[in-house]
């Protein structure tokens, strides 16, 4: 049987409108049923502390799923990682409106970088077990609410690559194998549902140095790799061509059989990831190539050196050559520019 994929259009422009399409996609995706207990995490992603439209999750969207979760008084969290090259989310979290989300909704932040952590057992060829932070074992039920972007290594992340920074430690070292990882991540920790943020998504050298799309769409399912192969198929890859999804496939994380319910889907082209032209990843993954190299560069006290490099090349060059630009192109859009103009103004 094909796994159900709601997908809502935004159809308005005003934020009443993103907040209604996100609930209406949970209610025809019956979330309650996957969605159980009084304790739900939801795994936003918190990638830049810059705010440029499509590189993190919405706060649209994130209050959207706030605003349903809260019907029930359910005791929200909202949290992700901090990156392998510096200390991004807090700041994130502040520019992009989350804190201030949690303390409109009494819902609580969490840095999962600082979180004590659990072991759970995994037995895959990658890992033997995770070391997860505590607080995704405790509670009842976790939501994955990533932005639909491309990617320079897997080439898409999306419902199930967002599980990636539920890992406090070490996920730098694990880029080789990534489409090996991801599907044991995610076997191992059970996420209950997901609502991707296609409202503005990432396309080109995703993750980080990418090209805005506004696309207006909202995804909702409880099995994340029919999501994941929608998403993949929508964005003209086609799940096919991502190992990680067929990977989780067998895994037994979900399925790639999907039957898109609600507003028409057209697929829609988004510009391909070519790590020729991403000079940071491109020179990583060369780099790890060579044994020697490998262990000096990103597992020694040396990897500061180039996590600053990288750290800085975003923040700073891409940011104000590329960036920019790509905010003013947003900033045209009615919708968006009441999302985005205060928090740009405010960071």
């Amino acid at each position: 049987m094909n796994s159900k994929v709601i997908h809502k259009k935004i159809k308005g422009n005003n934020r009443e409108t993103v907040l209604k399409e996100v609930e209406q996609a949970m209610r025809l995706s019956d979330w309650k049923k996957h969605v159980k207990g009084k304790s739900v995490f939801i795994k936003t992603n918190l990638l830049l502390k810059k705010v440029v439209p499509g590189l993190c999750t919405s706060p649209w969207v994130i209050e959207g799923i706030i605003k349903v979760l809260k019907k029930d008084k359910r005791k929200i969290y909202i949290g992700d990682c901090n990156v392998a090259t510096t200390k991004q989310v807090e700041e994130a979290a502040k520019n992009w409106g989350i804190i201030d989300l949690c303390k409109k909704y009494n819902a609580q932040f969490i840095n999962l970088s600082k979180q004590p952590t659990k072991k759970i057992e995994i037995n895959g060829n990658i890992f033997k077990y995770l070391e997860v932070p505590e607080i995704l074992t405790k509670v009842d039920s976790i939501i994955s609410a990533p932005v639909l972007k491309t990617h320079v290594i897997p080439k898409m992340t999306c419902a199930l690559k967002n599980q990636w920074g539920c890992i406090p430690t070490f996920r730098q070292q694990l880029h080789t194998v990534v489409h090996e990882a991801i599907p044991e991540i995610n076997k191992g920790l059970k996420v209950n549902f997901a609502v991707v943020d296609a409202t503005i998504c990432l396309e080109g050298n995703g993750p980080v140095n990418g090209i805005p799309k506004i696309v207006n769409s909202i995804f909702a399912s409880n099995d994340l790799v029919a999501i994941d192969a929608m998403a993949a198929d929508f964005i003209g890859i086609g799940y096919k061509n991502i190992s990680y999804i067929k990977n989780s496939e067998k895994l037994g994380v979900g399925s790639t059989k999907y039957k898109v319910i609600g507003d028409k889907i057209i697929e829609t082209k988004f510009l391909q990831p070519n790590i020729k032209t991403s000079p940071i990843v491109n020179i990583e993954m060369k780099l790890r190539k060579i044994p020697i190299l490998n262990y000096l560069i990103f597992k020694t006290p040396l990897f500061k050196i180039p996590a600053f490099m990288a750290s800085r090349y975003n923040t700073i060059y891409w940011y104000h050559t590329q960036g920019k630009s790509a905010i003013n192109k947003v900033l045209k859009n009615k919708l968006y520019r009441e999302e985005f103009m205060p928090l740009i103004k405010n960071a």
